[in-house]
């Protein structure tokens, strides 16, 4: 798959301490919608698609619970696709990993200076 990338951009990011009381559940959302650029004369139309990418995310620890968005525009060259369901798993997995790259790479960074040792590792992995 030729995808052309945007910069990823966080939408919000929230390190909060866990009120033990509040009964609250992980809770990763992966959004895909594809742009319509039929207003745009100059782009390869039915040929190439534009999608607009984005997680969600709520992730519970014991101590304390992360939450926030990233997202990311990307344009698939070559490849015309009008719903997130044309896509395979592996063709998904490639298109949100920069994305989940992200959050792994906060929440290190961010639980290994607010908890005042070795940052919590992430890892997103599909195991399907």
């Amino acid at each position: 798959m030729n995808i052309q990338r945007q910069p990823e951009f966080v939408e919000a990011f929230h390190y909060d301490a866990r009120n033990k009381e509040q009964e609250i559940e992980t809770e990763i959302r992966v959004e895909i919608s594809p742009v319509d650029m039929s207003e745009l004369p100059d782009f390869p139309h039915g040929k190439s698609s534009v999608l607009g990418l984005r997680i969600a995310y709520q992730i519970v620890f014991e101590e304390f619970v992360l939450t926030g968005a990233v997202k990311q525009m990307v344009t698939l060259l070559d490849r015309f696709v009008e719903t997130a369901e044309e896509l395979s798993q592996p063709e998904l997995d490639e298109l949100m990993r920069p994305l989940f790259s992200m959050i792994e790479r906060m929440t290190y960074e961010v639980t290994e200076i607010a908890l005042d040792r070795p940052g919590v590792q992430l890892n997103f992995t599909n195991n399907n």
